[in-house]
């Protein structure tokens, strides 16, 4: 009865082990990379800020699913400026639509955004490293 008991707890903690790590192991993700642009001729400050997203959209009339995010500071670097998103392959539906959207801030406002939809992974080109041209944010 004891090696029955001991038995059925190694296997239960066995199990509760492998459900409480992440099935997904570093070399599991996939990758979406590219450069983002603008066509100013504006040198952008050290301070200057990138966020880059992966998201999901389901439908045009909600707000998507960040599957996955970018942040940097350029520390001086200028455009092409280059990003990569891991993202988990299991999350991605070949039915519905990802895009990469992107951001430079300067002082916490934004100073260039993407106005464009960017398709990536299943678009009918399976994009994985678009060139993004951001255009300058309202002011």
């Amino acid at each position: 009865m004891k090696k029955l008991t001991f038995l059925l707890f190694a296997l239960f903690t066995a199990l509760v082990f492998t459900a409480c790590s992440g099935n997904t192991q570093p070399n599991d993700l996939a990758n979406v990379s590219g450069s983002l642009v603008y066509r100013e001729r504006l040198a952008l400050p050290e301070n200057a800020s990138v966020t880059v997203r992966l998201v999901e959209i389901k439908n045009m009339d909600a707000p998507g699913k960040v599957i996955s995010r970018q942040s940097f500071v350029t520390e001086g670097q200028q455009t092409p400026l280059h990003f990569s998103l891991n993202y988990d392959p299991g999350q991605i539906t070949t039915t519905h639509d990802y895009v990469i959207t992107a951001q430079i801030d300067v002082s916490d406002r934004p100073l260039f955004i993407t106005n464009t939809v960017n398709k990536v992974i299943t678009d009918t080109n399976h994009t994985y490293d678009p060139t993004l041209t951001l255009v300058r944010a309202g002011h």
